[in-house]
Order: structure tokens, then C-alpha cells, then sequence
């Protein structure tokens, strides 16, 4: 089996791959602790493990890790775990990973994984011509021409990231859940809060993809993926696709690619040859 990690600042997803699969057949959501001890995180994957294995029966070992992070501070325990509890070199997804799809940005060392990941997927499934929206912790708008180039794109804060900060930094406004209320106009306040922020990020995502298609020029795939994409895909007036499982499928995919890259912890390496 392959173990494929989306760590995003909020949570991670723990995917359970076959060889051949690109979606995971199994997955498991946990929070991002950004304090983690490599032996803890080991600890917590051996753990899903055999909650896995004893609702399937399998007795499949683990042969490859791969994690896509926007959460540096811990790759390294990462890599240290795949090593000393699976004995399997992990890769980690970079800009200088193998990819199908070309980065056009100004820095690629500056580029979020999660965005290049997505980009990956997009353009497996769905072909270029795309505008990737991602509504997680933040929330990024990423461009994805004819032929694979992602050419940037925008990042705004998360949905829930605004909805705690406001509730936060209020004495008397609630933190609410991000859906659609009864009428545009409210009588009270918890549903004046959510008709904020609904129509408030309805109006922004639109109005973002308008801009972009007025950018480019012409029409193009709108795909959406995180945690409220969902409710964003059911509710706004463009045509679009959306894909919960995208960041997972591009980990796979650049799995499969990349397979041959994976290394050792710098703790489990042995000695740097001499120069002669």
C-alpha cells in the first residue's frame, strides 16, 4: 500500500492507496500539530493502520509515502517517520518535483504545494484551460492554461478562517457555519452573520472568476476543491466542477512519477563520501 499525506495548516488527510489507484480507497482526517514528534506521528499512522487493516483484513505493508505540505516546520518528522516506522523513503512534493504541468511564478520556491498539487490533478482530469479554486484554511484562486502552465493566481483569507476571526474579535457577533440562510435580508443576528458571509463570499468567488475570465479572454473550466467547495459549486452562477478528492489525486499522480526520488531521513543516512 502507498500512503499519500495533504497537510494543510488546519487538518491533515491521510490517503490509503493501491499500485494503481490514483483516488485513495481509504482516508483518515486528523489535525495538523505543528509541534509533532516524529516518534508521535509514527505512532498516530500505525495507529490508522491497524484500524484499517483489522476493517478490511488487509495485510498489505506499507511501500511508499509521499506528503504534499504547507506546513514545513513538520516535514522533516515526516520523513523521519516513513523511515523509522515503515522503512520506506518519503517523498516530498516540491517545485522541483517531476511534473506534467509547467510553473510560470516569479519565485517557485514561494509557491504553495497544495497549488501545485491541485494543478497537477486539474490538468490529469480535466485538461488546461482552467481557474482552480481551493477553499481551505486559505483560499486560492490558481490559472491553469491550454498547456499546463500554471500562470499564478490569487489567495485570499479561508472561509473559516474569517468566520473565527470575526467571532474572535467581537463581544457579540457568533461564529456561525457557513451555509445558506433563510432570506438574503435577516431579522436576527446569527442569520445576518451567515448572510454575510454566504452572499459575501458568493459575490467574491464570482466576482474573482469574472475578472479572470476577462483577464484571459475567454471562457474557462472553473474546478473547486476544500473544505466549503461543496457548498461554493452548488451555489454560484458559473458552471463548475467539483472535486473533494483533487489534492489526493495530484499526490498520487505525482507519486507515480517521482517514485524513484524518495530518500532517506538525514538521520538514517550514512556518511557524505570523501572527496578526492
Amino acid at each position: 500500500m502507498i500512503l499519500g499525506f495533504d497537510i494543510g495548516n488546519t487538518n491533515t488527510l491521510m490517503g490509503i492507496y493501491r499500485e494503481e489507484e490514483t483516488v485513495p480507497h481509504h482516508t483518515f482526517l486528523f489535525g495538523t500539530q505543528k509541534d509533532v514528534t516524529s516518534e508521535n506521528l509514527g505512532t498516530l499512522i500505525e495507529g490508522y493502520l491497524d484500524d484499517y487493516r483489522a476493517e478490511t483484513g488487509s495485510t498489505d505493508r506499507v511501500s511508499g509515502f509521499i506528503f504534499s505540505s504547507v506546513a514545513p516546520e513538520i516535514n522533516a518528522r515526516y520523513v523521519d517517520a516513513a523511515m523509522t516506522f515503515f522503512n520506506a523513503g518519503a517523498i516530498e512534493i516540491s517545485h522541483k518535483s517531476k511534473l506534467t504541468v509547467k510553473i510560470n511564478y516569479d519565485d517557485p520556491s514561494e509557491l504553495g504545494i497544495d497549488r501545485i498539487v491541485n494543478a497537477e490533478a486539474v490538468y490529469r482530469e480535466y485538461g488546461g484551460n482552467a481557474i482552480i479554486i481551493d477553499l481551505g484554511t486559505a483560499a486560492t484562486f490558481c490559472v491553469l492554461l491550454e498547456d499546463g502552465t500554471f500562470d499564478g493566481g490569487l489567495i485570499a483569507p479561508g472561509i473559516g478562517t474569517t468566520i473565527r476571526a470575526l467571532s474572535q474579535r467581537t463581544s457579540r457577533l457568533p461564529e456561525v457555519l457557513f451555509e445558506k440562510p433563510k432570506s438574503l435580508v435577516c431579522r436576527d443576528t446569527v442569520n445576518a452573520v451567515k448572510s454575510g458571509f454566504f452572499y459575501g463570499w458568493i459575490s467574491m468567488i464570482e466576482g474573482i472568476i469574472d475578472l479572470l475570465l476577462k483577464e484571459y479572454g475567454r471562457d474557462m473550466k472553473i474546478i473547486l476543491t476544500g473544505g466549503s467547495g461543496e457548498t461554493i459549486s452548488r451555489n454560484i452562477r458559473h458552471a463548475n466542477i467539483h472535486d473533494d478528492m483533487l489534492t489526493m489525486k495530484g499526490i498520487k499522480y505525482i507519486y507515480d512519477m517521482n517514485r524513484r526520488r524518495s530518500y532517506k531521513s538525514p538521520s538514517m543516512r550514512g556518511p557524505k563520501p570523501s572527496k578526492k
